[in-house]
């Protein structure tokens, strides 16, 4: 095998396909810190299917294009921001609290309600 002298891959997330998000519910606020259910158009009964499908969508893609580290393009992400705190025991995304974001207006945050640690 030849190593390759410059591999390529995939940088930021791959863009979720129209029929899982709804870029529209984006449009006029800043990434969500806190869950936000209401951007995916598939119900929660089969949206890990749906995530599973656009998944190996852009796994294809990368494929195609010849890309030489393929990501799962971070599909299932609603956002940059509210992935770390997703993966937290002792932070509350159901009952968020309130910041203001950088044009002034309140965002729901998450709350720390117990010891921040890892969820296994």
């Amino acid at each position: 095998m030849n190593p390759v002298l410059l591999p390529t891959s995939l940088v930021g997330s791959y863009p979720q396909p129209e029929w899982l998000i709804d870029r529209k519910k984006l449009a006029d606020r800043f990434p969500p810190r806190t869950r936000a259910r209401e951007l995916w158009r598939v119900s929660p009964e089969f949206l890990g299917e749906a995530q599973d499908d656009a998944t190996i969508l852009a796994i294809r893609d990368q494929e195609r294009a010849g890309l030489d580290i393929i990501t799962d393009g971070e599909i299932r992400r609603e956002s940059y921001s509210n992935r770390f705190a997703t993966a937290l025991d002792g932070v509350d995304l159901e009952n968020p609290g309130t910041a203001l974001d950088r044009s002034g207006h309140p965002n729901p945050v998450p709350r720390v309600v117990g010891r921040v640690r890892r969820k296994h």
